[in-house]
Formats: structure tokens, sequence, C-alpha cells
């Protein structure tokens, strides 16, 4: 029997990060990597989930973690951020309105060609001195409980052999083989699926607008459209574009069961029909091009009663949870169960072994709140899609809650700090997790009271996400900016505080866009009349105001960078005021509101 400090079943994108991750932080353990797939794998149509973003991203290419940036830029494909186009689907596209970024992210994130990365990845493992299995499956787990050690039996073409393992990470992605045996799986009520393909070549989301539009054209002012994750946003679906350096392209279905079952798009012939009826546009650049090959997944997401054990193991990747693609947090995840499950190895064998229990109970606990927060994110949400008012708003709100906390937390590796001092950031992120329930609620009556389809209206905006200079764009480079602990908790504690303010500025969106036919509507489907909101008597006035410069500056801070990214609420400038829309929602029992409407003194002032 063969002995290791640490055996990682699976050899995909996260067992294998892992494992070069766990050698940088521990150059002399023995490790060894399971994988039952053999080299060469394919280049694009190998596995899907090539879109990485931030966290993914710095996970992948930065020197406190993987190392690869060099690799990255001569190999894979420099992203240019999320891009979505929302509104009227059986048109034009360019007279849908296009949100994202106008210019490259200074955070860098990439486009992955999954086969060519992991076969390049493998090689890396091996001359990091780390045995790799390859070809060879781990069919059975004996897991030790105290001080015993794990078996992990594996085997390959007639043969078998058993490791012996102080700490098993399991990295067999859907196999989910610690998770099955333990029964941990837990559904998380988020019934999205998705069906996608790739093309023989490389696609470009500007053929689907004619030369004639030449305004559209000129937003892209570096002609590289083409780089972002574009999202093709429709009422209870998305449709992706994902580029691959290979020179294929990536077209992808996601959509939500209860608008469109897995069952009219989970075949080549259906998927094409579905393209067809939904995005036509599209369809008409697809329908003669070769589909080199076509996977699916009914009702993708779910997630676990545990990750990480004091019994000395811990669940990676898609072996612990899976969350929704929209944001492309697949990576993100890979790199938040990575490095916690190595500040456990690290924790045990540094001689940290009675302290154990207290890191693994605060990371599962912070873990899995991460992911039900993200989750909540997705959930029921996809008619927000084709809503293009309320989608502009939630991209905001995500983003700002995005930057906030999570990304700080990840590259100020918080992850390091002892149990007793990580607690303080698991209690705000609670803080942060409240918030995000109320935003989603407010943003998904927005998107269902309000009619998406607006007969004769035309979109055809450009919304710059993050919008330079803004708030929300000082949120996204402030991730390049190195502080402590404590600093970072204040940081993240002046960055809540705006988050507040988001959240009570989406509610007077929201208001704005449902009218006064559908306040008190909003109010009782939200329940936000019991948050305690405070509304700022100046952004009340503003609203009523014919000329607005002379306020501008006084108004909050947020809701002046919300105006700036997000443009003017709709309906704005008509009766009745914003104010009187308050009024409508709260009703006679929110006495503590109308005090604060009044805007008497104000007005004297």
């Amino acid at each position: 029997m063969k002995s290791y400090d640490v055996v990682i079943t699976g050899g995909g994108l996260a067992g294998l990060t892992c494992a070069l991750y766990l050698r940088r932080q521990l150059p002399n353990i023995r490790i060894a990597v399971v994988e039952p797939s053999r080299r060469p794998l394919p280049d694009a149509c190998f596995k899907v989930g090539e879109s990485s973003v931030e966290i993914g991203a710095g996970w992948f290419e930065n020197d406190k973690w993987c190392g690869l940036r060099k690799y990255l830029d001569e190999h894979q494909l420099r992203k240019n951020g999320l891009r979505y186009f929302s509104g009227d689907t059986q048109g034009p596209l360019a007279a849908r309105r296009e949100i994202g970024p106008s210019e490259q992210p200074v955070v860098p994130a990439f486009q992955l060609d999954r086969g060519k990365l992991e076969n390049d990845l493998r090689a890396m493992v091996e001359e990091a001195k780390i045995d790799f299995f390859e070809g060879w499956s781990a069919y059975a787990i004996d897991l030790g409980t105290g001080d015993q050690r794990h078996v992990v039996k594996i085997a390959t073409e007639g043969q078998k052999e058993e490791l012996d393992a102080r700490w098993v990470l399991d990295a067999s992605g859907r196999r989910r083989l610690i998770q099955k045996k333990l029964g941990l799986t837990r559904d998380n009520d988020h019934t999205h699926s998705s069906a996608w393909f790739r093309i023989a070549r490389r696609f470009d989301v500007s053929w689907l607008v004619p030369q004639s539009e030449t305004a559209w054209h000129a937003r892209d002012v570096d002609k590289n459209r083409w780089l972002s994750t574009v999202h093709l946003m429709g009422k209870g679906y998305w449709v992706w574009l994902i580029p691959l350096s290979s020179g294929l392209h990536s077209v992808g279905i996601v959509a939500g069961g209860e608008h469109h079952p897995i069952d009219t798009f989970a075949r080549p012939e259906t998927a094409m029909a579905w393209i067809q009826k939904h995005e036509p546009v599209l369809y008409e650049k697809l329908k003669d091009e070769k589909i080199e090959d076509f996977k699916f997944l009914r009702h993708y997401a779910y997630t676990s009663a545990q990750v990480f054990s004091a019994d000395r193991w811990a669940c990676v990747g898609e072996a612990g949870v899976f969350v929704d693609p929209l944001y492309s947090p697949g990576s993100d995840l890979i790199a938040l169960a990575s490095v916690l499950a190595v500040e456990l190895v690290k924790a045990d064998l540094g001689g940290e072994g009675e302290a154990l229990a207290d890191r693994v109970r605060e990371y599962n606990e912070f873990f899995l709140g991460f992911t039900e927060v993200t989750t909540t994110t997705f959930r029921r949400h996809s008619h927000i899609n084709g809503a293009p008012a309320a989608l502009a708003a939630k991209l905001y709100w995500d983003n700002f809650h995005y930057w906030s906390f999570v990304c700080q937390y990840f590259f100020q590796r918080l992850y390091r700090l002892p149990p007793s001092e990580h607690a303080r950031f698991r209690e705000l992120h609670k803080k942060f997790a409240a918030l995000n329930v109320k935003a989603q609620k407010v943003l998904k009556a927005w998107a269902t009271i309000e009619p998406a389809d607006q007969p004769g209206r035309v979109w055809g905006d450009f919304v710059p996400l993050p919008q330079f200079p803004s708030l929300l764009a000082d949120l996204h480079l402030d991730l390049q900016n190195e502080r402590d602990a404590d600093a970072t908790y204040d940081v993240m504690t002046k960055n809540l505080a705006g988050a507040e303010e988001v959240v009570t500025e989406l509610v007077l969106r929201a208001l704005r866009a449902v009218g006064p036919k559908n306040a008190s509507r909003l109010a009782a489907d939200t329940g936000f009349g019991e948050w305690g909101l405070s509304f700022d008597p100046i952004r009340l006035v503003y609203d009523e105001a014919t000329d607005r410069s002379s306020l501008r500056k006084q108004l909050p801070r947020i809701a002046r960078d919300m105006e700036r990214c997000l443009g003017k609420c709709e309906n704005d400038g008509v009766a009745p005021t914003m104010r009187e829309l308050v009024k409508l929602a709260l009703g006679s029992t929110a006495r503590e509101s109308r005090q604060t409407l009044d805007l008497r003194a104000v007005r004297e002032e």
C-alpha cells in the first residue's frame, strides 16, 4: 500500500489546481491525484465551464495561488467581462439593451479551453513531483475516523491498488464520492437546466447586427465584444456565447424549468428548434454551422450538508456544491473550497490538530453560507432576464455585493485567520446575506409586476457596467489593493453601509417603474415596509425638482452613482412623485415612514 499525506480523487480543474496550490503551500508533503481519463484530452469539446470571473481568475493566474498568469496569457483568451442583451427577443439585436463593460476590465478574467487547460495542468502536476494516477479510477474510499488513516481504492484495466492517506480531498466532480457515500447531498431548490454545444469556428456577436447599425458597432471601440461571455437574455432563459482559444465557440442554453422545461431543448435538433423560436436572429447565423458535440444537465444545482470534516476529508469543486452558471462562479467555488481545505491540511500537518474541529465548523458555516447566498441570487430569478430595466439594476446590485465582500475576503486571504478572528467576517457576511435576500425580493417583484413585453418599446441603449468612473468601478479596482485584516474589515463595513443604500434605491427605482397602480403590490410582495428603510428627503425632493443641477451634489452617494451607471429611473418625471409612491406603497400604517417623508423643512431650507 502506497502512503500519502494527501490523496485527491479527481484530476479535473478542481483537483489539478488544488494539487498545484497544495504543493506551493506544503512543498515537502506526499501528494497523489487519481483521475480515470487519459491524455490526450480533446481541445474545445471536453468539458463545459469555460468562463471565469475575478475570484476564479485570481486563483488560476495570481502567484499567491496557482501562478499561471504567463501560461494563461499565452494559451487562453483574456475575457472582456460579462455582457448581456435584453429586450425584444424576436426583433433585431441592436434594438435590445446592451449591458456590459465599455473597456477591458482591469482585474483580469479568462475564457478557458478546458481540454487544452487540463492537458497542460496534468503536465504541471507531474513536474511538481505529484504522483498522478492517470487512467485509474477511485472506486471506493474507506474513511477513517479520529487518528485512523483513510484508504482510497483505485483500479485500472484489471489492476487494483490501495492508497493510504491522512487526508482525502474529493474532487471527483458530479460523481461526488464522499458526498454520496455519506448521504450529504441536499436539494437547494433551484430547478434550472442547461444544454450546450460547440461550433467549429469562432463566432462574433457583431455578426448578428447589420453593418448599417453604425452607432451600435461604434460602441465596440477595440473590436473585442466577442471576447466577452455574451448572454442573450429572454424571459426565463439565457443563451451563452463563449469563445475558445482553439478557434471554436461554445453555445449554451440555460433555463428555469417553470418557463422552459429541459425536454424542449435536450437534443441537438430540439435545441436548434428552441433557438429558432426564442432567438431567431441567432438561429439564422447558427443553422448551417457544424455542431461538434452536444450535452445537457437536468436540474444541475445541488448543495451539501457538509464539505469539510475534522476526520480529515474535504470536498472541492462539483464534488461539493454547484450553484448556477449565470455569473461563471464555478471556478470561484473551486478556489474558495480549495483554499479552505488546504488551510485545514496545513493546520493538521502543522500540529494544530486540537484546533482542527473549530476551523472545520467555521469553514463549513462560511462556505455553505456563501453558496446559499449565491443560490439566492439565482433562485427563481430567470424571469428578470427579459426585463431590461430590472436586469440592469440586478447586475448593479449583484456586482456591488460580489465585489464588496467575498472578493475582498478572497483577495485579502482572510481564510488564513484563526477561527476566533475569522468569525467576525462570517458575521459580517450574514449581514450582506440578509441584504441580498431583500434586494432579490425587490428585483423579482419588479420584473414580475412591470410587463417586460411592452408593445413598441425599443431599448437599443448601452448601459456600461461598471461605468468609469463610479463607486461600482471603484469596488472592482479596489480588489488590486492589499491590506491587513483590520483594514479589510473597515472597508467591508463601509461597503455594507453602501449596500444598505443600494437596497433603498432599488426600492425607489422599482416603485417608479411599477407605478401608482402597483405600488402597494410591490410592498406586499417584498415586505419592504417592515425593513425600516430610511428614505433620504433630498432624494425625494430631487425626484420632484424640474431643475436638478443644484440638488445633484446633495444626493446620497449611492443614488447619484446608480443614476450615473443606470441612467434615470423609468417613468422619471411622471406623476405621482416618488414621495407619493412610497406613501401609496406603505399605506396608513407606516407612521415612521410618513414622518421621514415630511419634506416641508427641506423645502423651506
